[in-house]
């Protein structure tokens, strides 16, 4: 258990860090008007902090650093909203108010902002809730050779396709085919699509048509697993490689693996409402040991929902970045408005 002194030292030396990267003193802590403590008492409580594993020694320094169990710690009973990110709001409400802009590109637009704001890595995942259901399937011809392919669901959500038809063949063949699917899929859940399209596409009427059958059943596969998995939209990994701690190449290099693998969509159904913060080997995601990740979710309507991500530095900015999260979070309801 940590005094209130204690804490309070160690909420200024982390703070310090986050800032400068550089190991905190306690000549340096002195000159903090908020700490009227001795330079013996501080050495004193630093010391303890270090026995007890919130700060840790470097060997260029007689300063300390805060350890994972110390930004931990932070992180669960310290930290305290920056008040100074609400002139930022302002941007963001900007960006979703935009009619000019898709809201493809609006997310796109956040991602890149935010990136740009806090020098880390974010990405926002969308998706429907478990009652999207397949409404239709579309054929828009284009010419005699080609037609565009669309997936629609209850939840407003659309892919689409251009498919070729190969000699031989007419915009009539591609339309009988996608109708068969149609009827199959009609009304049923985005998570059944799987097993009906392993069903009929084992059927002799739809064996027959070979020559693009594999054309159409690999983009509808694709197209589910994005509904079923969700959309990402991401920004930012180079500048989180410009971060002093992501210099080393073999960092980049697990960072780089690990942001490949790191799915969003695994937490849809954990996350309840309320801010997640993984510190250092809290990760999830192996490779991310180096790494902090705030994620929040969000709510666009009833029917779609998702995850925002930022990923940086254990000493992340996290007073900034945890309020400027939940606000964006809070605003993509706006992007209901363009259903």
């Amino acid at each position: 258990m940590l005094t209130d002194r204690q804490k309070l030292i160690l909420k200024a030396i982390i703070d310090e860090y986050v800032i400068s990267n550089e190991p905190v003193g306690s000549k340096m802590l002195t000159e903090k008007p908020y700490l009227d403590f001795s330079s013996a008492t501080l050495r004193y409580e630093m010391q303890h902090l270090e026995e007890e594993g919130y700060l840790k020694k470097t060997h260029t320094s007689s300063g300390r650093v805060p350890s994972e169990q110390g930004i931990r710690y932070y992180v669960d009973n310290l930290i305290v909203r920056d008040e100074d990110v609400r002139q930022y709001y302002k941007y963001i409400d900007e960006i979703l108010d935009d009619r000019y802009y898709s809201t493809d590109e609006k997310i796109k637009k956040i991602c890149e902002f935010l990136s740009e704001l806090t020098g880390y890595y974010v990405s926002i995942i969308t998706y429907p809730n478990d009652s999207a259901k397949v409404l239709r399937l579309e054929i828009v011809p284009l010419s005699d050779s080609e037609a565009v392919l669309l997936i629609v669901t209850s939840t407003g959500d659309v892919e689409s396709a251009t498919i070729k038809i190969p000699n031989g063949y007419k915009i009539d063949d591609l339309m009988r085919i996608i109708q068969v699917f149609d009827t199959a899929m009609y009304g049923h859940s985005i998570y059944e699509i799987r097993d009906i399209l392993s069903n009929e596409a084992s059927k002799p009427r739809i064996r027959q048509m070979i020559d693009f059958k594999d054309d159409i059943l690999n983009f509808m596969i694709k197209a589910f697993s994005g509904f079923l998995n969700g959309y990402v939209t991401s920004a930012g990994l180079s500048k989180l490689f410009n971060q002093p701690e992501f210099q080393d190449f073999n960092v980049m290099q697990r960072v780089i693996k690990a942001i490949d693998e790191y799915s969003l969509a695994k937490y849809k159904n954990s996350l309840t409402g309320g801010v997640i913060i993984h510190v250092g080997t809290d990760n999830p995601v192996r490779g991310l040991e180096e790494c902090s990740s705030v994620l929040v979710p969000f709510s666009i309507s009833e029917n779609q929902n998702g995850v925002l991500s930022m990923i940086g530095p254990l000493r992340m900015n996290y007073k900034a970045c945890v309020p400027i999260l939940e606000f964006v979070a809070n605003r993509m309801k706006k992007l209901k408005e363009e259903k």
